[in-house]
């Protein structure tokens, strides 16, 4: 693993890839069903380490904000990117409201159950944005 700043996610488990603009990069798919997948499998055993107050919920919380950060820039068609990741989010069209504000705190206090929660929040708000763009999408071709 890379050095990396305590409470900051490693980003080097993204490997970038050239964005062909039509949700494929080379060498990859982009598969926001998989991030939200993990996350839906993942996020019971991250709330039982918080009842627990067991300390590895920060080692499991980083994993969850990557896959946030997947489905958050795969949602958009474009390959994940950690590099001045801020102003690279805020320039995604599909995003939750304050998103950079919030994964910053999430990133600075990944032991607090409030991040956990505010997690959770950001995800489901992404995936209804996503199925949104999605549907709006398939209506928009399906009327052409």
């Amino acid at each position: 693993m890379k050095d990396r700043a305590e409470g900051q996610p490693d980003i080097s488990l993204f490997a970038a890839g050239e964005n062909k603009g039509d949700g494929e990069c080379e060498g990859s798919i982009l598969r926001p069903e998989e991030a939200y997948r993990n996350w839906e499998e993942g996020k019971d055993g991250i709330s039982t380490l918080f009842k627990t107050r067991d300390p590895a919920c920060a080692d499991e919380m980083r994993k969850a904000i990557l896959w946030f950060y997947q489905l958050l820039f795969w949602s958009n068609g474009q390959e994940v990117d950690l590099t001045d990741r801020q102003k690279r989010v805020e320039w995604l069209e599909l995003k939750p409201h304050n998103v950079v504000d919030r994964l910053s705190f999430i990133e600075q206090n990944p032991r607090l159950a409030h991040s956990f929660l505010q997690l959770q929040e950001l995800f489901a708000e992404q995936w209804k944005r996503y199925a949104k763009d999605r549907a709006m999408k398939s209506i928009k071709k399906s009327s052409e």
